[in-house]
């Protein structure tokens, strides 16, 4: 069992991370990705300082950095009167208080990323177009869609957050009780106005939503996501009442896609036998925080840790997710409440708008430091 690969259900984010810590630690790995090549669908990610400390430790910093933007700041606005609430430097300073920088990118160059790392390594082999049909817990084998069955060391399941083995360990998640709608899209950066500034990472707050945009692709590209509470309704008549400037980004020439924000409840155990779950199969969380894709590449990091320390792999997969499930827990509930406060209105709005404007941009990072300031 031990000379036999470690197999990785997923070959996104998640899975590409997990399978590059795996080769830190001389382990072999096969990732199953059911789609006919890897990549990536959907628009901009935020990659605070802790993601870029997984991505260095993983070995993936190198084929990502070329790729990513730097952004001089964050705003925060209100959406109807346009004022700025909140600005957040992101310079030397920030990168000296937490040890890495704040980068911007598109998932596509992320998952490029890892894919080129991933492929330099031969301890890692990848395999397109090949759906699991099942999984045998006990056995620690997969059957594929193609009639062809495996069997690993372990099975790692990056499945996101429709996963089928997290059904299999877990049961089946409770009924998403949020309900919003994410509306994603990329704009050519020439499109955008000269009276955006894109060299900010900018989010607007709005009862019921909001919108975030900044540029992605090494400048290439603009990219702008609208959260809305009502998913029954249209993006401009979630909107109505914006100023100016909001009203602008949202007419800009998007061809926008729409995605249901899901999330789980948190649970403490990932894994059962030597079968375990990692990034949005275990922990999908609302994107308010922007640490989807940084839980991923923490998951890996820590993950590779407990199976380089631990007696054997159940020890480790039970002693992984134990490491884990304060942190995730923790952005999956700030997350919610994030929710209900960037989609305040009425009297709450007025409160938050002079809480912002009163907190030093000091104070506020001060509040954002056990999410950066991290290590494994």
């Amino acid at each position: 069992m031990a000379d036999s690969p470690f197999l990785i259900v997923g070959g996104g984010i998640a899975g590409l991370a997990a399978a590059l810590g795996l080769a830190r630690i001389g382990k072999s790995s096969h990732i199953l990705e059911k789609a006919p090549d890897f990549e990536e669908v959907g628009a901009g990610l935020q990659l605070g300082p802790n993601a870029v400390q997984a991505l260095r430790w993983l070995g993936a910093w190198d084929a990502v950095a070329p790729h990513c933007v730097s952004p001089a700041e964050i705003q925060v606005r209100d959406g109807i009167s346009g004022h700025i609430l909140q600005r957040i430097p992101l310079g030397e300073t920030f990168e000296k208080q937490f040890g890495a920088p704040y980068r911007l990118a598109h998932r596509a160059d992320l998952l490029n990323g890892l894919l080129e790392s991933a492929r330099s390594k031969s301890s890692i082999k990848l395999q397109s177009g090949a759906e699991v049909a099942h999984v045998s817990i006990a056995e620690t084998t997969l059957s594929l869609n193609s009639g062809k069955s495996l069997k690993g060391e372990a099975i790692i399941a990056a499945d996101g957050v429709h996963s089928e083995i997290r059904k299999l360990l877990i049961g089946q998640p409770g009924k998403n009780a949020v309900g919003h709608m994410l509306h994603r899209g990329l704009t050519p950066i020439a499109s955008v106005r000269a009276s955006v500034n894109i060299d900010v990472v900018t989010l607007w707050l709005f009862p019921g939503g909001h919108v975030v945009h900044y540029a992605v692709s090494n400048w290439r590209h603009f990219n702008v996501v609208a959260a809305v509470e009502d998913s029954e309704i249209s993006l401009w008549t979630a909107f109505q009442g914006a100023c100016q400037p909001l009203a602008d980004i949202l007419d800009l020439k998007i061809n926008w896609t729409k995605w249901p924000a899901r999330d789980f409840d948190p649970v403490r155990n990932w894994s059962q036998n030597r079968t375990v779950l990692i990034g949005d199969a275990a922990h999908a969380s609302l994107p308010y925080l922007a640490q989807g894709a940084a839980m991923a590449l923490e998951d890996a990091w820590v993950l590779s840790n407990a199976i380089q320390t631990a007696n054997d792999l159940e020890a480790a997969f039970q002693k992984y997710s134990g490491l884990r499930f304060k942190r995730t827990a923790a952005i999956q509930k700030r997350s919610r409440q994030l929710g209900k406060i960037y989609h305040a209105g009425g009297a709450l709005r007025h409160a938050r708008n002079v809480i912002l404007k009163a907190t030093p941009s000091t104070g506020f990072l001060k509040q954002m430091s056990w999410i950066y300031d991290w290590k494994p």
